[in-house]
């Protein structure tokens, strides 16, 4: 595998509008979420992925329904609002979203005094390491509290109170590269917050992003969007339908928050053979990458609950070829041939699962992921909280249960 994926590795640690079928209510000229019989709107030039915003009737998260803020503010909504996405071949950029995809009970142990990580969140790469961040935070997921404690924070920081799309907003601009410009808009039941980083991104494009978002939010709920790869890469499947939350609790013993969340790579990566890594005789690849994170509400929360918190989630190299993904699993894992990885050797296992090798892709200090392959697609595996696993028995039937339970629906095709 060729040095730009190891070094990749090396880095993973992992208001209501009216809405009839088949018409889209229109506020201030910017579309609302379309009804069901809305054909999915075109890609912008160079994306590869495929989005249809959601429709019909939203997924509940303790009996409240859930926004999806990728539906909210959508891949072409973002395009038109000026972010140029990133498509570079050599380094591919994902699109981040979390949202509900199923009703679930709360856990109140599962969260803390502050616990903020918004029941749907959607993030866009932009070129030049720009990164925008749109989070819709609803109670009971959201702890109320929460909303107080960040409109303190950005009146702090000098923030601005405005009204956009007839919604109460603040909005805190910085010029530090490595701080995001901040956005709060407040809504009955919800309020959202939008970021930008860096920080120097030009007001206007954060102004017309929040204007668009704010428009949007005066729609009511609806259900998740969906994703989908199209011409060479239409075998590709959501990812959380390969390793899904009943996957999760067969593995665990327990559920889901039900808002696991998904990557998708925005367009291909380009894999070349390199003698610095040792695969000069390997085939030119071309890939998209997927992930999905599995977890419980303590997890999302990032543990500040009393309830142990776990996730699990998978990234998926899926190659254009069967071959592609053999040669990449024979870099993951194979031993002494010579391949020069980051940290060394891959380690054992003490099963084996898919329909190659299997092993711990080596990191040295960090998590070294499960690594496998099935069909077309390598698959390394991680875990929020290793050492909650227990004993060593314990998390080999965690982990083997997990992944054969992925290897057989890539298998399946």
């Amino acid at each position: 595998m060729p040095t730009h994926h190891a070094a990749r590795r090396a880095a993973v640690l992992l208001g209501t509008v009216l809405v009839l079928a088949g018409c889209t209510t229109t506020v201030s000229g910017i579309p609302a979420p379309a009804g069901p019989s809305s054909t999915p709107p075109a890609s912008p030039p160079g994306v590869l992925l495929h989005q249809q915003p959601g429709t019909g009737a939203p997924h509940q998260f303790g009996g409240v329904p859930a926004y999806d803020a990728c539906t909210v503010l959508p891949l072409d909504v973002v395009a038109a609002a000026g972010v140029p996405f990133d498509l570079d071949l050599s380094s591919p950029a994902e699109l981040q979203s979390a949202r509900l995809t199923e009703d679930a009970a709360d856990d109140p142990n599962g969260r803390g005094a502050l616990s903020d990580a918004g029941i749907s969140q959607c993030q866009y790469p932009g070129q030049h390491d720009l990164l925008l961040t749109f989070t819709i935070h609803q109670a009971p997921f959201d702890v109320p509290e929460s909303q107080a404690s960040h409109e303190r924070s950005l009146q702090k920081e000098g923030a601005k109170e405005a009204t956009v799309g007839g919604f109460r907003m603040l909005s805190a601009g910085h010029t530090d590269p490595i701080r995001s410009q901040s956005t709060m808009i407040f809504g009955q039941g919800f309020y959202a917050t939008l970021d930008l980083l860096p920080g120097h991104e030009p007001d206007t494009l954060r102004d017309e992003l929040v204007r668009r978002a704010a428009e949007r939010l005066h729609a009511p709920p609806t259900g998740p969007a969906t994703y989908t790869y199209s011409g060479d890469f239409a075998h590709v499947r959501p990812p959380c339908e390969i390793f899904t939350s009943a996957d999760f609790k067969q593995a665990l013993g327990f559920g889901t928050d039900g808002r696991p969340v998904e990557g998708y790579a925005l367009a291909t990566s380009h894999t070349v053979p390199a003698a610095d890594s040792g695969t000069t005789g390997h085939i030119e690849a071309l890939e998209v990458t997927t992930s999905c994170k599995q977890e419980n509400q303590a997890a999302a929360n990032s543990g500040v609950g009393t309830t142990p918190a776990q996730a699990i989630t998978i990234k998926l190299t899926n190659y254009l070829t069967a071959q592609m993904a053999t040669e990449a699993n024979d870099y993951d894992c194979a031993p002494g041939k010579g391949y020069r990885r980051p940290f060394g050797e891959p380690k054992p296992i003490p099963f084996s699962v898919g329909d190659g090798l299997s092993c711990l892709f080596n990191m040295g200090s960090v998590q070294s992921p499960l690594t496998f392959k099935s069909g077309r697609t390598t698959v390394q595996m991680t875990f929020f909280d290793p050492a909650g696993l227990g004993d060593n028995p314990t998390a080999i039937r965690v982990s083997s249960t997990a992944a054969q339970a992925v290897a057989a629906k890539l298998a399946a095709g």
